[in-house]
């Protein structure tokens, strides 16, 4: 048996030998760094914030989420700190933000242990903070108009991301602002009402007052 072993290494060779065991080490260690590693990815828990209003005509905004494996959440307004939370073995957490400003506001958090080791951020989210009224603007028919066709032609325009309202009903509104539509009259006084609602929930409104005589 020791001969026929013998026999071997001298045909292999023994550096042979050396390399293969050498090589298998090197996997098994591998593997190990590895596991450990999505062991550790497991252990640091995860964190996310729910998605925030596209916009809002308010200077402060909730923003609320969920972590696990972190203590602490420090919640970021255009990449400076803002406001943090203790989360106190809770897997939920909710501040108000403020301090927006005009337009675009970029919001995240971020999820930290109590030594300090470990943290994790985030999604970025965008939120517009307008305050302003959209505009309103009634082309066709005029104020006082008297007209004798009972349904009557109906354009106008209003600022792009808004919605338009005509009695309550809505109106296609193009990627412009621009918007025609009809509607019916009953014979004398009509009333038109038209409200305008952008994405941060800011209205105008404006009355039209035509009157429809027919013609005999």
């Amino acid at each position: 048996m020791t001969v026929l072993l013998i026999s071997i290494i001298i045909l292999i060779g023994f550096d042979s030998i050396i390399n293969s065991a050498l090589l298998f080490t090197n996997l098994f260690r591998s593997d190990t760094k590895i596991n450990n590693v999505e062991t550790e990815e497991v252990f640091y828990g995860s964190v996310s914030i729910d998605t925030p209003s596209v916009a809002t005509n308010s200077a402060s905004i909730i923003v609320s989420g969920q972590a696990t494996g972190f203590d602490s959440v420090d919640y970021y307004l255009n990449n400076v700190k803002s406001e943090s939370s203790s989360l106190d073995k809770s897997t939920v957490f909710s501040s108000e933000i403020g301090k927006l400003k005009i337009g675009e506001n970029i919001l995240y958090a971020v999820a930290r242990t109590k030594d300090g080791n470990n943290s994790k951020k985030t999604e970025k989210f965008t939120v517009i903070y307008k305050r302003d009224a959209p505009s309103l603007q009634i082309d066709k028919p005029k104020n006082e108009e008297i007209v004798h066709s009972q349904e009557v032609e109906i354009s106008g325009t209003t600022d792009r991301n808004t919605t338009i309202h005509l009695n309550n009903a809505p109106i296609v509104v193009d990627l412009k602002g621009d918007f025609v539509t009809s509607t019916k009259l009953k014979e004398g006084d009509n009333t038109l009402n038209f409200k305008a609602t952008d994405v941060a929930g800011n209205t105008s409104e404006k009355s039209i007052h035509i009157v429809y005589q027919s013609e005999e």
